[in-house]
């Protein structure tokens, strides 16, 4: 009985995901794939994925394109945001203390080669450094913000003028909590009579952040065929070899180290590392030390090819987690439910605030977080096409690229405007560039708001999982 009713709690399940992906307008979203071998080689930087940096415009004048000017007559007076935090070390201490520590029992052994015990001395240097800053920002992280937080100054002034108010609140990791202060100082420099207010409270982390009290996406993701499915495409695309051989002299190697050292205390929790467990952490540490102020690189131990191995896993993982996947039964973007309504929520305060007419400014709204936040609410919009359903895990890469969506620093800018006898016009930015949305316009990439409105009350509507999102 228990079996068959679990059956049954399934093919429910699927069911209910049949209906779940948003539906499309007539307008076409574009595709954004995964880039391509030849696109990597031409452009190197591309293999960094979701741990891109943010552009830092003086270093790239061109990152951050000119946006297309308002209809006659319409002027900016209110901007809803959410962001991602900006670079930060890694969170998991195992990626930076697992590489050594087997590094350093293979060379007591005398089984590195030369470049393994360079590069164990340059992990050492590293893990030193991030010692009591795991997932906290780098100085590049707040350096990010500030210029963000400058050119959306710069671009919507009108929104900035006098003393209008900016509502700025943020998740309780400091790495938020700081992103947040490090955009606001920005917009004070430029505007000290601004109204402005920080806020960092569990009160708020309930659309902030990914509420799951009872675990019910994190079982839905976290599935073992999921997990079979995931290590099945990794088994297929990691080519370890190369790179685990040109550090270890032999990989037998693996096999001593779990029977001497590790764990002698208790055998039953020998550790799971393996050859693709080393080249998984040094090839992550490769694309994530860019994001750090260290002067210290792994980009000449790792081939482009490899960091490209690990980011169409990474993607794939990525699309699981917060796209219309079916390893996610289609349903996972629904858990920024809170938070769309949110979006809505203030739009419609800040309208009543100050009228249509866009002559007074609402001000911002700020809100600061994460990729686990920012990519499926992306996927629940259809954000420049991230509500692509893709039924085949191989060609998951060719419709979905993470990084076109949250490198670090990632951002969604909600920018509204007015004019007088009109309605009021919505452009979304996604990363500063102009993002198309599922909805019809003849004025892109200004959207009439009641129909943005109306299309994503709709969706939430006829959500399949809506009794577990109540008002609050």
């Amino acid at each position: 009985m228990k079996r068959f009713f679990a059956s049954a709690i399934l093919i429910l399940a699927a069911s209910l995901s049949i209906q779940a992906q948003p539906y499309k307008g007539k307008q076409t979203s574009p595709v954004y794939a995964q880039p391509d071998w030849e696109q990597v080689q031409a452009n190197p930087r591309l293999v960094l994925s979701d741990y891109q940096p943010y552009p830092i415009q003086d270093q790239d004048p061109s990152s951050i394109p000119a946006l297309t000017k308002a209809p006659k007559g319409y002027r900016p007076f209110y901007i809803s945001h959410y962001g991602r935090h900006g670079s930060r070390w890694l969170i998991a201490t195992r990626t930076y203390k697992e590489p050594v520590a087997f590094l350093s029992k293979a060379k007591e052994e005398g089984m590195l080669t030369p470049l393994g015990e360079d590069v164990l001395g340059r992990l050492e240097k590293v893990e030193q450094a991030v010692r009591g800053r795991y997932g906290e920002l780098t100085k590049l992280g707040a350096l990010q913000q500030r210029e963000i937080a400058g050119r959306m100054f710069r671009n919507f002034p009108q929104v900035f003028k006098g003393t209008a108010p900016v509502d700025a609140r943020s998740t309780v990791i400091i790495r938020c909590i700081l992103s947040m202060e490090s955009f606001c100082q920005r917009l004070e420099e430029l505007n000290p009579g601004l109204n402005i207010s920080n806020d960092a409270s569990d009160h708020d982390m309930y659309y902030l952040n990914n509420q799951d009290p009872d675990n019910f996406f994190g079982k839905i993701t976290s599935d073992p065929r999921n997990t079979e499915i995931l290590n099945a495409y990794r088994k297929k695309i990691f080519k370890t070899d190369r790179l685990v051989m040109s550090l270890v002299r032999d990989t037998s190697w693996f096999s001593v180290y779990k029977e001497k050292f590790a764990f002698k205390d208790n055998p039953e929790k020998l550790p799971k590392y393996s050859a693709s467990n080393l080249f998984y952490d040094i090839t992550e540490l490769a694309i994530s030390l860019p994001n750090t102020n260290l002067d210290i690189s792994l980009m000449d131990v790792v081939t482009l090819e490899e960091m490209h191995q690990l980011n169409l896993y990474r993607n794939l993982s990525s699309y699981r987690y917060a796209g219309f996947s079916d390893m996610g039964q289609r349903i996972t973007p629904y858990r920024q439910t809170y938070l769309l309504k949110n979006i809505i929520q203030t739009a419609d305060k800040a309208i009543a605030l100050v009228g249509t007419n866009g002559r007074r400014s609402a001000g911002a709204t700020l809100r600061f977080g994460h990729d686990s936040n920012l990519m499926p609410l992306c996927s629940l919009m259809d954000i420049d096409g991230a509500g692509v359903y893709e039924p085949d895990n191989d060609n998951v890469a060719n419709v979905w690229n993470m990084e076109h969506y949250i490198p670090k620093a990632g951002n969604l800018q909600f920018v509204f405007y007015g004019k007088k006898d009109a309605p009021v016009l919505v452009k979304v930015l996604l990363n500063e560039h102009e993002a198309t949305l599922p909805v019809e316009t003849d004025k892109f990439p200004y959207y009439e708001w009641n129909k943005v409105r109306e299309f994503y009350l709709d969706i939430l509507d006829n959500s399949p999982i809506k009794e577990r999102f109540q008002d609050r």
